[in-house]
């Protein structure tokens, strides 16, 4: 019976395999691991609670401005006022239900969105590396794990090169940890277990294995998830702005209401009615709809994100989403389909000979040539999900040059055979910082007259580095460089081969060992450029969002990719890693408005540049894929990981592209800024029509006249006809055509000014309509119902002027957004209904208009619209620098 050793970090590795009954070389049988995974469960355990359908329902209700409403139909019923509980309490189901889907929605949206980025494991069973999902991973299982990915599962460390993991997520510890597979004592803290990794961690360098002590529940982190039974939402900067606002609202509008409340009671307005009219001032004064129009439109706008392969991990990328006015993208797998080709192999005597130039694509290799390609073959860390099919076919999991190198070798029936994969015991894995790898190969794998290599190891990595480490002269490196330089500016990626005997220890071989290999070719590969990259390119700009390259890759590969793209650089619009390492800040400063091109950049030149940019002001967004991009992903305003890249790349990131593509970058920007440009729409459109009963019962009360509009109606103005605009405008697709450099901001100068301005003066002009309506010679009945008519269409028609505050009203589609028309029209017909139906003109105290009065109110509807164009166009003019 197989049990987990307990201390597992203070046994021998002898110990360990007897008590877990397994081989630290083969790993598990997969009929033992079948039997232990009915056993032990699966490698999962229940995560923090979502929250629930009934709390989602009940969180709608305790909402300040859903609290306001429930009071005043308290008061409402008190008053013995039915028909206006009735409205109230109606408004404030349709407002919880309302806010109940689209939260729900969201929840469930990001929820399952998570599904499609899947964490596979390597593991070794049956003798046979292979991946797994990690839900399927036992104690017992022998784990592979490089730098990049993220461990799964509590285990010890069989063998490691050079390994290292984050493990901050446990222990606070912010540098990676080193890690070794000594045995240590059994008091040593969780903290201090360098022979052991542990689940949820992150592989930081180098490469271990180790064997499985505890999975699910039983790991460390799973025995912190047992303390957690409740999570709390962390509400983005615009919720907690938005939320302050509204709690402003209510204090302000309380303090007005109060105020217009003891002044009616001065002028001797009656007590009760003066009391009515306070409540119904007061629900129409708090815009209901705001909390529920945002979260709509964050949801709507998460969910089309996803629909265009993106997804986001957090709300506010969404908002700063809208804001980017830089990307810094990588070059391969982005603007390129990486889908690497070899077209090439150049031998160190094709490289060195005086009149070399790059040749056409290749189809088919000589000897020589398939010798070079069958070590970068051995040196390549692949694993080949299905071997026995055509190579063409094979699933591979690796780097994407290696899987290339692979795949090109299979096509020659060159592969490694089971021994010589066992005679691998040394890897040095590819490293941002050295750029290369080292592999120890069998020395029957090596071509003719390399025989001097007793111990030979495979390097592989950027020519230009191995040529400047070989044995070589200057005239030669010289002509080497000069050859690979000629590839590079073909467009071609080239990859370094050499030889090396380190001499040293194998498992104390480091890159410091790597010195004086033998230069021995390069491959060259090409990766033909997105076809619709140029598109997008085109497309960004007129957003007036700059696009920059930062690339590992040399410059003339750069340079050619990004000339094939369209971008007019030369250059001198290149800047290397090499430059970048001469120049302060202030030097680099000076130059970034000339450079497109970053190329064979470090972790850190990019962290510098993202940096710098934003220090400019600007909105940077960055996209990544390998642990060496965490760094600048994290400290981007948004972090984009491309969905095959790392799990440390991922983990940072704010939003991740399920396809890799450029394209879908541009795609979620524009999602981005569409939710933005809704979000002013909205504001705009509720909070300048806050002021209006206000000013008229106020006014009304202090001129001494009749109130113009009663309780009720108030009431089915501000919760029925408006509301139903306002929630339309999460399905709006009419983006704003911004002429300006984004604004990070909600309340820009624009947003502002209308809001202040639309708000003040049409409230004036209804109470001046009011007062003139009373100076003719018409009932106060008629007067009351025209100006109830002219207010609550006002609130209806207005909400087409604000689909789009950049452009005048006839320079865009008032169709597109068929929600909005449906709810203007619906708003319409309760209108009609209030004025011409007997029994609501009873209860909602109207009378029937005349035809002459109701060509009146549409004159007035067109005179208001008419404005709110001057004030759009004044702000566009003036406020909105073009």
């Amino acid at each position: 019976m197989m049990h987990s050793p307990t201390h597992a970090w203070a046994r021998s590795l002898e110990e360990v395999n007897t008590g877990l009954m397994t081989n630290l070389e083969t790993g598990l049988t997969s009929d033992e691991a079948r039997l232990r995974l009915k056993t032990y469960g699966r490698n999962e355990f229940k995560a923090k609670h979502s929250k629930g359908p009934v709390r989602l329902l009940v969180q709608q209700f305790v909402s300040p401005l859903i609290l306001i409403l429930i009071a005043a139909a308290l008061l409402t019923a008190f008053l013995g006022e039915w028909l206006d509980t009735s409205i109230i309490l109606f408004a404030v189901v349709v407002n919880a239900v309302l806010g109940f889907i689209q939260e729900y929605k969201a929840e469930r949206a990001i929820e399952s969105l998570t599904s499609y980025i899947t964490h596979r494991t390597r593991i070794i069973r049956d003798g046979v590396e292979q991946e797994v999902e990690p839900k399927f991973i036992v104690p017992g299982d022998l784990l592979h794990i490089t730098g990049g990915a993220r461990i799964t599962a509590d285990a010890r460390i069989v063998r490691e090169l050079n390994f290292s993991a984050d493990e901050a997520l446990l222990t606070g510890e912010s540098l990676p940890v080193e890690k070794t597979t000594d045995i240590l004592s059994e008091t040593t803290t969780l903290a201090e277990r360098t022979n052991m990794i542990f689940a949820g961690t992150l592989g930081m360098n180098g490469s271990c294995y180790a064997v499985v002590t505890a999975t699910g529940s039983n790991t460390e982190i799973g025995a912190l998830a047992k303390l957690v039974d409740t999570t709390t939402s962390e509400k983005t900067p615009l919720q907690k702005a938005l939320g302050q606002l509204t709690w402003i609202i209510i204090l302000v509008t309380t303090v007005v209401v109060a105020g217009v409340f003891l002044v009616g009671i001065m002028n001797d307005v009656p007590f009760y009615e003066m009391l009515l009219i306070s409540i119904a001032v007061l629900v129409g004064s708090v815009p209901e709809a705001l909390p529920v129009g945002l979260t709509a439109i964050l949801a709507i706008g998460v969910e089309r994100i996803a629909k265009r392969n993106g997804i986001i991990r957090n709300l506010t990328a969404s908002e700063t989403l809208g804001s980017t006015t830089l990307i810094i993208t990588d070059k391969t797998g982005t603007l390129t389909e990486a889908n690497m080709q070899l077209v090439d192999i150049d031998t160190a005597g094709d490289l060195l000979a005086p009149d070399y130039q790059p040749s056409e694509p290749r189809h088919s290799f000589d000897d020589v040539q398939q010798e070079l390609l069958a070590l970068a073959r051995a040196a390549s860390d692949v694993v080949i999900e299905n071997p026995d099919a055509d190579p063409a076919d094979w699933v591979m999991s690796g780097s994407l040059l290696e899987t290339n190198i692979a795949r090109a070798a299979g096509l020659y029936h060159i592969s490694p055979t089971a021994s010589d994969k066992s005679a691998i015991q040394t890897r040095i894995p590819f490293s941002s910082k050295y750029k290369f790898s080292a592999v120890r190969i069998p020395a029957h794998l090596l071509p003719g007259g390399l025989e001097q290599y007793e111990d030979p190891h495979v390097v592989m990595g950027a020519p230009d580095i191995l040529i400047e480490r070989a044995y070589l002269g200057h005239d030669e490196k010289a002509k080497l460089q000069s050859s690979v330089a000629a590839l590079s500016g073909a467009g071609r990626r080239v990859l370094g081969i050499a030889l090396v005997t380190p001499h040293a220890e194998p498992h104390h071989i480091t890159t410091e060992h790597i010195r004086h290999v033998t230069f021995l070719g390069a491959l060259s590969f090409v990766d033909p450029i997105r076809p619709e990259v140029p598109a997008a390119l085109e497309r960004i700009a007129h957003y007036h969002t700059r696009v920059i390259m930062a690339t590992g890759d040399l410059p003339g590969t750069a340079l050619a990719v990004a000339q094939e793209l369209g971008w007019d650089v030369t250059e001198h619009n290149v800047l290397t890693g090499a430059q970048l390492a001469q120049m302060n800040d202030e030097e680099l400063d000076g130059l970034l408005d000339s450079i497109s091109i970053f190329a064979r950049v470090t972790p850190q030149d990019k962290l510098r540049i993202v940096h710098l940019h934003q220090a400019r002001g600007e909105v940077v967004a960055m996209t990544g894929d390998g642990v060496n991009d965490a760094p600048s992903l994290k400290a981007a305003n948004i972090g984009i990981a491309v969905g095959s890249g790392t799990d440390v790349a991922k983990g940072v990131a704010d939003l991740i592209l399920l396809d890799n593509n450029f394209k879908t970058i541009v795609a979620t920007i524009e999602e981005g800024k569409q939710i933005l440009s809704n979000i002013k729409k909205l504001f705009v459109y509720l909070m300048s029509n806050t002021l209006d009963e206000l000013v008229l019962i106020g006014g009304a009360i202090i001129a001494g006249v009749a109130l113009p509009l009663s309780a009720i109606q108030i009431i089915w103005v501000n919760l029925f006809t408006g509301s139903l605009p306002a929630i339309a405008y999460a399905f709006d697709r009419q983006l704003m055509k911004e002429t300006e450099r984004t604004s990070r901001t909600l309340f820009d100068p624009r947003v502002t000014f209308l809001t202040a301005s639309v708000g003040a003066v049409i409230s004036l002009l209804l109470f001046g309509l009011y007062l003139f309506l009373l100076g003719i010679n018409i009932s106060t009945e008629l007067a009351r119902t025209v100006l109830f008519a002219a207010f609550g269409s006002y609130t209806l028609i207005i909400s087409f002027s604000f689909l789009d505050l950049s452009r005048p009203i006839w320079r865009y589609s008032l169709l597109k957004n068929k929600l909005l028309i449906a709810g203007v029209g619906i708003g319409f017909i309760l209108m009609l209904i209030t004025i011409y139906l007997p029994f609501f003109q009873y209860e909602f105290n109207t009378v029937p208009l005349p035809l002459p009065w109701i060509g009146f109110v549409i004159v007035w509807l067109i005179f208001n619209v008419l404005l709110v164009e001057c004030f759009k166009w004044f702000a566009n003019r003036w406020l909105v620098q073009g």
